[in-house]
């Protein structure tokens, strides 16, 4: 087994990972990014960045290069109570931008190999070694052992590096599940992003619009519903579900076709408090999910590595970096997750107490709908205190 050092390593070459490499490469530090697939295929995951992932985005240097290459601006938002400019109301003043998550990992990987990223494609980490010379075992054309100064574990939310790093993982299961499936001939507007509750039947619609006329359809439904939506076999339900908790979907998808895989995921959350420990920092999804129905996965993502950026940019003692970082991240996620568990409760909960609630609050929400805390889409880095929180459940 050879030894090769680099300032970082990171397992796995998705958004968070090439970003970071980009921009931690122009600042003169050797990376290498270790990606498990050869060619990224397109699957059912997050597609959108929300207007304050856009911001981190720009901060980042990223989005001109998306935008040339694969991304497509969507200004409006559909929530089922009236359209809303996301560039006059949301804190950055910014659309949401929409991309095939596939070409986005292609357009940034490339991106960053020219940014003098070394990158390994097709290749498994074996094992990480955390400590004062952390490391991984690498298997590609032969086994190596690799050493770095901090190691990025960027595996998604099954992280395996998480579990041999030793990181402890927080949860809340949600009883719900998610399906997407990416379609073609919808008769929809591509400026407008359809994201609608239905709190009767406990569902969530999502209608996202992508470049070239290509739009992906989401459904979150309870898992009591006894059916797991997978395979094509079951795209006309998935069709007659969405219409149902959104009737608008019916006349959008008449002839629509599927041009991708329909699958379905578990939409619980799960953390991890202290994303980085002994030289291994987590990224992504390997530090934190949440419900995907709030759409903020790659925003967390991009805000990752732009902290993570900025801390090791400043800080000579990347351990104290890496212990900064955890903390920005740890504020981030907690502030977003606590106001998605209030609008779930809120907008998707079916029972009769939150049927109560709503006939209370709803009227209160139409005549100022700023009672709705906007952190889901303006950002963590909003207000949230009691106060907050008293404003959306109508005690104050």
């Amino acid at each position: 087994m050879a030894a090769r050092s680099y300032d970082i390593i990171t397992v796995g070459g998705g958004i968070a990972a090439s970003s970071l490499a980009m921009a931690m490469a122009g600042r003169g530090a050797k990376v290498l990014v270790l990606e498990r697939e050869t060619q990224f295929k397109d699957r059912v995951r997050g597609e959108a960045v929300v207007p304050w992932g856009l911001a981190e985005a720009n901060e980042l240097g990223i989005c001109r290069l998306l935008k040339e290459k694969c991304a497509h601006e969507v200004p409006h938002v559909e929530t089922g109570s009236g359209l809303r400019d996301l560039r006059a109301t949301t804190l950055q003043q910014l659309p949401l931008l929409s991309f095939p998550h596939q070409a986005m990992q292609e357009t940034l990987l490339a991106a960053a190999e020219d940014a003098g990223v070394e990158v390994r494609r097709g290749v498994s980490v074996q094992q990480v070694k955390s400590g004062t010379e952390p490391g991984v075992l690498v298997n590609g054309r032969r086994l190596e052992r690799i050493s770095a100064r901090l190691v990025i574990a960027a595996d998604g939310r099954g992280s395996a590096i998480r579990k041999q790093a030793g990181f402890s993982v927080s949860g809340q299961s949600n009883v719900y599940f998610m399906a997407g499936v990416l379609l073609t001939n919808v008769h929809a507007s591509t400026e407008i992003m359809h994201a609608v509750f239905n709190p009767d039947l406990g569902t969530w619609t999502g209608l996202i619009p992508q470049a070239g006329g290509q739009f992906r359809a989401y459904l979150t439904y309870p898992k009591m519903m006894g059916y797991r939506i997978q395979g094509e076999s079951m795209f006309d339900l998935f069709l007659r579900e969405s219409a149902k908790g959104y009737p608008p979907m019916g006349d959008f998808c008449v002839g629509a076709k599927s041009i991708g895989p329909l699958a379905s995921f578990d939409a619980s959350d799960a953390w991890v408090e202290e994303p980085y420990r002994d030289g291994v920092a987590l990224v992504g999804d390997a530090a934190a999910t949440t419900d995907p129905t709030f759409g903020q996965g790659l925003s967390f993502a991009l805000r990752a590595a732009r902290v993570l950026r900025d801390e090791l940019t400043k800080n000579s003692d990347w351990d104290v970096a890496g212990r900064h970082y955890a903390e920005q991240l740890r504020e981030s996620f907690h502030a977003c997750h606590v106001v998605e568990g209030w609008m779930r409760s809120l907008f998707q909960d079916s029972s009769p107490e939150a049927a109560g609630l709503r006939t209370r609050l709803m009227p209160l929400i139409a005549e100022d709908p700023k009672r709705v805390p906007d952190h889901i889409l303006s950002g963590p880095d909003l207000p949230l205190n009691a106060q907050v929180r008293a404003r959306l459940f109508g005690e104050c």
